[in-house]
């Protein structure tokens, strides 16, 4: 694991909004309680705010404090940084940047997904949802921007500047086929960067022109075999580089068509086969282009996944305030990664005992 950077200092550097005349918490103190109230994995703001009453005596021997703060300050925490959101996505961009600066030097593989907020749905609204990227390297959603009722795929352009901002130009963006098309991939281009699509149903076309590409022989084809309980995965993923004139011409840029194969052999000797294709603005190897487009379900596995099941992030019922919880809950878990892929675990220790989740918010505690 890496030496980890406190995102602390840099959230801290958002303006204090409070009325200093009836302050009673240090800012950096405030940030440090709410972060480390939301380690322990609360389902709504009122079970936040419950806990740190719970952990009362501990947080304050921890954080030399005369108190904690109360339900009424935690509501009120939320709801101000709900319209402090581009204060926090600067903060929080510049302590991404912070912990990968020699990101400059090599292709970070980012993968975008929209994350819907589900709990925040009324009789008279819909859920909030936002597209949020996943950087792999660190286990971080690096940036996420509400959709505001747009298709997730028309906030796209909205991020693309925050990519560059921490990647320069050399990132690549794994995104699902709502993102197959000209004008988005072209959007990516623009912004410095790389793509991988899928070529699906949407793209029938495209789709039947890389069946047909691949109907001849191919030499650059990786091999992974895997047993699971009795079961044997075997994928089987090849590449082109003499891309179809057709995909030339719908995408921007397409350097690599590419072939993934998935056979899956049941105990009872019965056999699925699934054959998926895609196409990326990078040039790949098979080795590449298997790695890359397996692990781009690492954004539903590792972040949004984990953030609805373990920080209960879909159960809050709020809808005041969601946006700037989603952002840290990005935060919190890029920190609790860090620190251990049992989730669970490491979230029922701090639950319990505080002062681990304060040491790893706070590396000079020790």
């Amino acid at each position: 694991m890496r030496q980890p950077i406190s995102p602390v200092p840099f959230l801290t550097q958002i303006p204090d909004w409070r009325d200093h005349k009836r302050s009673t918490y240090p800012w950096n103190a405030l940030w440090v309680v709410v972060l480390i109230g939301l380690m322990a994995g609360p389902e709504y703001f009122l079970a936040l705010s419950q806990w740190i009453q719970l952990q009362r005596e501990e947080l304050m021997q921890c954080l030399k404090l005369q108190d904690v703060p109360r339900q009424a300050t935690i509501y009120r925490f939320f709801w101000k940084l709900d319209a402090h959101l581009p204060q926090l996505k600067a903060a929080l961009l510049a302590w991404v940047k912070q912990q990968c600066p020699e990101m400059q030097d090599r292709v970070a593989v980012l993968a975008g997904d929209g994350k819907v907020l589900k709990g925040s749905a009324r009789e008279s609204q819909s859920a909030l949802s936002f597209l949020s990227v996943f950087f792999h390297d660190l286990s971080l959603t690096v940036t996420q921007v509400e959709q505001g009722g747009r298709h997730e795929a028309k906030a796209l352009q909205d991020l693309l500047a925050d990519l560059n901002t921490l990647f320069g130009e050399s990132w690549l963006l794994t995104l699902d086929a709502a993102y197959t098309e000209q004008h988005l991939t072209s959007q990516v281009i623009a912004a410095g960067g790389d793509y991988l699509v899928p070529l699906k149903n949407n793209t029938k076309a495209l789709k039947e022109w890389a069946v047909i590409a691949f109907s001849y022989p191919t030499e650059n084809v990786v091999v992974d075999i895997e047993h699971r309980n009795g079961e044997v995965w075997e994928r089987r993923t090849a590449i082109l580089t003499d891309v179809p004139e057709a995909i030339r011409a719908a995408l921007p840029d397409v350097k690599t068509l590419i072939r993934r194969e998935h056979r899956v052999t049941r105990r009872n000797g019965k056999r699925t086969v699934e054959v998926r294709y895609a196409v990326s603005s990078m040039l790949l190897t098979a080795r590449q282009a298997e790695d890359i487009w397996r692990g781009h379900w690492g954004i539903e596995n590792r972040s949004h996944h984990a953030r609805d099941t373990v920080l209960h992030e879909d159960r809050c019922r709020m809808r005041r305030g969601a946006q700037g919880r989603a952002a840290l809950n990005g935060v919190v878990l890029g920190i609790l990664l860090n620190h251990s892929r049992s989730l669970t675990a490491v979230v029922r220790q701090i639950r319990v005992k505080p002062i681990f989740g304060l040491r790893l918010l706070l590396p000079e505690l020790g």
